[in-house]
């Protein structure tokens, strides 16, 4: 689990897919106008989380707020985390990440084409090799979409690339899936092609990249990123935002339209609504991966209501058969896949700890890396399941939720997308 500091939502860049738009859409020009004082009182009242820092694009901040933020960090757990698109990283940035152990999830599509719903992004390869170079952790998420997995050919540059990261000892991060994007998402069925490809491709070379490890993870009962591990939209176990001001929200992937003020108490009224609704009506009943998915992540739910599960579904469906049937195939004991017991008391993340101690604010920020590393106050009374439906829409996911070293980075999301506008 983690806490997210977004002090500024703005960005330097204007990623075409990213799920923040919506918010900067409401805001005539973001502005540096945070209080850090008020941030640094959040951040000592929620130690007991990982904490990571995030935007927007967190390195628009003045070198002297950045370094007191990092310091801060620091201080509170002797490391620190950013999510960043790393188009602002320089020599000073990289003392700064030395000096304070900082781990640095990057938010990148790939080299050339694969990168071009990022426009401004071409010399990030070059600020990889650098930060590999100077010993700092690095991680990646990739939003997976039609520029860098439409077509075999694209896709076979997406695993050169992946391959030429191992060799550089990255041999992790996240592959997030671009979702309620029209125009730059692939269909479920292209999703499913390229998913079942890289997974192929993945296992063959023995990476460890997400989605890969959680669906494995969710087979086995095991903790893995929190796309598969239920989800209560107003009040988001997996991350925990402070904003600028100091207030205290929840995931901004699953909150569109405004940003809810955090309820304090934590419901399973979407696991129930999903456990007990019919398939053909948007639930997940008798679905036989229930336990290892719990229908995906609200942020990307059919007719953008959280009640229903991912528009995804077959994707998650046809990678869990994938490893299923080679669970079987090596005669391994899989936990019953079938058992639709109604989960009165779940926790969000039961079983042997999560995987990505940064929740996966869904692919925006590098939720595990290496281990398991976002208004107006919504008061309808929460036990009352009520629904208040909320559009949704899609960066990217946030949040590197995996990197194969130091566990920080999303999702979260991925998640975390990258939160990025202009600074």
């Amino acid at each position: 689990m983690a806490l997210l500091v977004k002090p500024y939502i703005g960005c330097n860049l204007k990623c075409r897919y990213c799920y923040e738009n919506s918010y900067r859409k409401k805001i005539e020009k973001p502005k540096l106008d945070y209080n850090l004082k008020a941030v640094f009182k959040k951040m000592e009242e929620y130690k007991n989380l990982d904490i990571s820092l995030h935007g927007g694009e967190i390195l628009c901040l003045p070198h002297k707020d950045l370094e007191a933020l990092l310091s801060k960090s620091y201080e509170i757990h002797k490391k620190s985390s950013i999510q960043t698109n790393a188009t602002l990283i320089d020599d000073k940035k990289i003392a700064l990440f030395k000096k304070y152990n900082t781990h640095v999830g990057i938010s990148w599509d790939g080299p050339g084409e694969l990168s071009k719903f990022r426009p401004g992004s071409q010399k990030v390869g070059k600020i990889i090799d650098k930060l590999v170079k100077k010993g700092v952790s690095v991680s990646l998420i990739m939003v997976i979409s039609k520029a860098n997995a439409g077509t075999k050919k694209l896709r076979k540059k997406l695993k050169s690339f992946l391959l030429d990261l191992e060799k550089k000892g990255i041999r992790g991060g996240r592959l997030n899936p671009c979702l309620c994007a029209p125009g730059y998402e692939l269909s479920v069925e292209k999703l499913k092609e390229a998913y079942l490809d890289l997974a192929d491709f993945c296992l063959k070379n023995n990476l460890k990249w997400s989605p890969f490890y959680d669906l494995v993870n969710g087979l086995k009962n095991k903790g893995r990123v929190c796309t598969f591990m239920g989800c209560d939209i107003f009040s988001t176990e997996s991350a925990t935002v402070v904003l600028g001001d100091g207030s205290v929200v929840n995931c901004m992937r699953v909150n569109q339209e405004y940003v809810p003020l955090r309820h304090p108490v934590q419901y399973q009224t979407r696991n129930e609504i999903l456990h007990e609704t019919p398939q053909k009506y948007g639930g997940c009943k008798d679905c036989k991966y229930w336990r290892a998915c719990y229908g995906g992540c609200p942020s990307a739910a059919i007719d953008n209501d959280w009640r229903n599960r991912t528009y995804i579904c077959e994707l998650w469906k046809c990678l869990f058969e994938f490893y299923e049937n080679i669970f079987n195939h090596l005669d391994i004991p899989l936990p019953a896949l079938n058992n639709n017991a109604r989960d009165e008391s779940r926790s969000c993340y039961e079983g042997e700890g999560h995987g990505d101690e940064h929740g996966d604010e869904h692919g925006d920020h590098d939720d595990n890396a290496g281990k398991a590393s976002h208004g107006d106050h919504h008061d309808d009374g929460r036990g009352d399941g009520g629904h208040g439906d909320i559009p949704h829409g899609d960066e990217h996911g946030d949040h590197d939720d995996n990197a194969g070293k130091d566990g920080h980075g999303d999702e979260h999301g991925d998640e975390h997308g990258d939160e990025h506008g202009d600074c």
